[in-house]
């Protein structure tokens, strides 16, 4: 019986544990696959953070980039209208100031102006009286030191208080539109006679005050001509633009362009885009007002980069590109600023849109490790790394995911006939 209890309690005491070396194994094993659980989620969140920051980042450049193309497209179209833009290649960050870097690797973000003959300010769908666009002789009832002109009834249809249509206030500043309906303006020395191809309908583009009471526009100075095609690349002042100035074979001047014969007068709309460098944000401003943030910003995938490209129909068959490096020799050149291509926005065919978009976090990568970003050459800007960044903009940074949206757009309705 003794013997009997202690072969039992022999038992219990061997099966009642494990060993050392046993613990030890087990001990092992359970941390292997603790660290491969880690491991394993780490990398999924990395992989969620990456994938959220591409997401975000492709929705914000297709977004911006179709907003875009469709203002560029919308506005070229005009629906038999008069179309026009101003481009200012590095413009950005500086009221759109003209920043060209002509070497081609330091290049800001570009900036756009386009203008719009507004053609439904004042449409009802019954009374055709309400056209804004006005055929005639454009009325001049000062042409001193300022330049003023009588508007046509037409554009007060509210008889109580003679507000401009579309307005509230009886004392507002808005772009006037004028086309000469029989003169044509060069883009340079040219013989419109002789070579009417290259030479389009005179036009200009005028920041005016309109006084509701008086039913007049008033024009006080040289910068509030946004826009023309006259042959000429500089106006001293504003008296030099409304007289009379000969250049070449003919006389260019407001008075004797527009005044003098049929021509058109319109009420215009602006949208200038450009990218604030410092919040990431594309920024617009419509009719000279003060520049809002439409797309991007440092909460969310920003912009970064805005690089525009102009492809030009030569009478030769051959394309000019504006909005590259300088290389006169092949047709190619960083702005409209060339003699020979003012006036020549009626030539675009076509316009290629380059966006760069940056994640707003340093997602790491799968691996570990950070992100080397290279930006490629976009318009005028080089090709840009880590390692040599942009030194206006300081980009790309390491870390971050930079993803680059293109689009082209191609100007099927423009002619020749219009101004640009």
């Amino acid at each position: 019986m003794r013997l009997k209890k202690e072969y039992m309690m022999k038992r219990i005491m061997n099966s009642s544990g494990f060993t050392m070396v046993e613990l030890m194994i087990s001990v092992s094993i359970l941390s292997l696959m603790i660290a491969g659980m880690t491991v394993a989620f780490q990398q999924q969140q990395r992989q969620f953070h990456l994938t959220k920051e591409a997401a975000e980042i492709n929705q914000t450049g297709r977004a911006t980039l179709d907003f875009l193309a469709s203002e560029v497209r919308n506005a070229a179209s005009r629906q038999g209208k008069t179309f026009g833009l101003l481009f200012f290649n590095g413009g950005s960050d500086e009221n759109c100031a003209d920043d060209t870097d002509l070497e081609g690797r330091n290049s800001p973000p570009d900036c756009i102006t386009v203008f719009t003959w507004d053609i439904t300010r004042g449409q009802n769908g019954t009374d055709l009286n309400t056209m804004p666009s006005v055929p005639g002789l454009v009325q001049v009832v000062e042409s001193g030191s300022s330049l003023k002109l009588q508007l046509p009834p037409e554009w007060f249809p509210d008889s109580n208080d003679n507000k401009l249509i579309g307005e509230t206030d009886q004392i507002v500043d808005v772009l006037l539109g004028f086309r000469s309906r029989v003169n044509l303006c060069s883009p340079s020395d040219v013989n419109c006679s002789v070579m009417p191809e290259k030479c389009t309908e005179c036009a200009a583009l005028l920041r005016a005050t309109v006084d509701s009471g008086t039913r007049t526009a008033t024009i006080d100075d040289v910068s509030d001509i946004k826009a023309h095609n006259f042959p000429m690349s500089t106006i001293d002042s504003l008296g030099s633009f409304v007289g009379s100035t000969t250049i070449g074979s003919g006389v260019f001047g407001f008075l004797p362009t527009f005044s003098s014969q049929p021509a058109e007068m319109t009420i215009v709309d602006s949208k200038t885009f450009r990218v604030n460098s410092g919040t990431r944000e594309l920024e617009m401003s419509i009719n000279g007002g003060p520049f809002l943030p439409i797309a991007g910003g440092v909460n969310s995938a920003g912009i970064v980069d805005l690089q525009m490209v102009f492809n030009l129909q030569d009478s030769d068959g051959v394309i000019t590109k504006v909005g590259v490096p300088l290389s006169a020799e092949d047709k190619e050149f960083p702005d409209f600023s060339e003699e020979g291509l003012l006036g020549r926005e009626q030539d675009i065919r076509s316009v290629e849109i380059y966006l760069v978009v940056k994640s707003k976090i340093q997602p790491r990568r799968i691996r570990g490790g950070k992100n080397k970003a290279t930006i490629p050459a976009l318009g005028d800007a080089g090709e840009r790394t880590v390692a040599s960044p942009s030194s206006t903009t300081n980009e790309p940074e390491e870390g971050f995911i930079y993803s680059t949206f293109s689009t082209t757009i191609y100007l099927r309705n423009h002619t020749r006939e219009e101004f640009g």
